[in-house]
Parts: structure tokens; C-alpha cells; sequence
């Protein structure tokens, strides 16, 4: 039994899925995403939350909706689509690969290292390093809201 809350998908009550070991998402899935120890690759799509433990790492090939956050000591590598709020711990690592994007507010009081694309409002003590073709993307404001086209 885990010790982690259950999502509430469709009225019904769903436990997160716990990673212990290196292991491969295909396919959908709905809910969190507790990755405690190994490697995680999500190759299909995830609608729910992901969160890395110290130690841990996951590659987003796939897409990701939902938030995501990473523990001191973890990692996070999109090569896929992320679109979500982010969630950098101090002395942890989420990298955005050429062909990677990550949409949505970030908090960084880590590392991010941008080589795909980044868009959405940023804040936090971290540090943003921007290699090769990566960029943040402009928003253009329309009424006052700020849109990513």
C-alpha cells in the first residue's frame, strides 16, 4: 500500500503508480507518476503528475500533461512534449532535449538546460542554460493574457 495520495480519475479512486526499478510507459495512462529509484521512460502519454525522487531519473519521449517536479538529486530529460507546471528542486536537473518542449510555468531553484524549446512564466533562484538552437519562446499578449502560439 502506498503511502502517497490516490487521484480521483472519473469518480473513482486511483493509486499512483510507484516506480522502484527501471521502467517503460507505453500507451496512456492517468494519474501520478511516483518515480522512487531506477530509470523511468515514458514513451506513450501521461495525463496526471509526475514526480522524481533523489536519485532518480525519467525520460519524457512521449507526452507528458500534467505537472512534474524533481527532488534534490534527481533528473528530468524531455525529448518529447512536456505541458505542465515544472517544478526544479535545488541540485536537480531537468534538461530539454533539440526536439523537446516544455510548456508551462516553472519554478527553478535548480538546473534547467534548454536545447528544444521553453515557454511559459518562469521564476525561482536556478540557473538557465541555453545551448544550441534552445530557446524560450515570446508570448504574444492579447487583453492582458499572455499566449504561446
Amino acid at each position: 500500500m502506498s503511502n502517497y495520495p490516490y487521484d480521483i480519475i472519473n469518480g473513482e479512486e486511483v493509486p499512483p503508480l510507484v516506480i522502484n526499478e527501471n521502467y517503460t510507459l507505453t500507451g496512456k495512462h492517468s494519474g501520478t507518476v511516483q518515480v522512487e529509484s531506477g530509470e523511468f521512460q515514458l514513451l506513450g502519454s501521461l495525463s496526471g503528475s509526475l514526480h522524481v525522487h533523489s536519485g532518480a531519473t525519467a525520460y519524457i519521449k512521449g507526452k507528458q500533461s500534467g505537472s512534474v517536479s524533481v527532488d534534490s538529486g534527481g533528473k528530468i530529460i524531455v525529448i518529447g512534449n512536456l505541458s505542465g507546471s515544472m517544478m526544479i528542486s535545488n541540485n536537480s536537473v531537468l534538461i530539454v532535449e533539440p526536439n523537446g518542449k516544455a510548456f508551462g510555468s516553472l519554478l527553478n531553484n535548480g538546473t534547467l538546460i534548454l536545447r528544444g524549446v521553453l515557454a511559459g512564466a518562469r521564476s525561482g533562484q536556478g540557473e538557465l542554460i541555453i545551448e544550441g538552437a534552445g530557446y524560450i519562446k515570446t508570448p504574444v499578449i492579447r487583453n492582458g493574457i499572455h499566449y504561446y502560439q
